[in-house]
């Protein structure tokens, strides 16, 4: 019976609660915060970190993450995105804001954070193997006599 491969493997859960970890302290504070700018600052910071914080926060954790680690980023993306819109629909009803529950604006905003957050774990991967590949490369090579 031939040996699995490492990329035939099952989600790594730990990953994709440490991501949605990361997520809602460095995606969600941050949005938080600068929402409370008024102006058009706030509102350029909340868009750029919208989309640059799923980014970068993937990248960390495909980078921090020993093997490969891109599904889970994106598993932990998509739950970010329920949680976002679950809780943004509570929060409107509790303003006294009926909000209508649109699943194909849920489904098309989730196939985005987890288009984004594939993309961010691998450039996290990416740089995880040229780190290892520069690492290896500077290591003293011996000398043939």
């Amino acid at each position: 019976m031939p040996e699995e491969s490492s990329t035939a493997r099952g989600l790594q859960w730990k990953w994709v609660w440490i991501t949605l970890g990361m997520f809602v302290v460095l995606y969600l504070l941050p949005i938080i915060a600068a929402s409370a700018i008024r102006g058009e600052v706030g509102t350029k910071l909340v868009g750029g970190w919208s989309f640059g914080g799923i980014l970068i926060i993937t990248a960390i954790t495909g980078y921090l993450s020993r093997g490969v680690t891109i599904w889970e980023p994106a598993v932990a993306g998509g739950m970010l995105t329920l949680l976002w819109y679950l809780g943004f629909q509570v929060a409107m009803t509790m303003k006294g804001i009926p909000m209508r529950f649109d699943p194909g604006q849920l489904l098309l905003i989730m196939i985005a954070v987890f288009g984004l957050s594939l993309v961010g774990a691998g450039l996290g991967e990416g740089i995880q193997n040229a780190a290892k590949k520069f690492k290896g490369s500077s290591a003293p090579s011996p000398t043939s006599d």
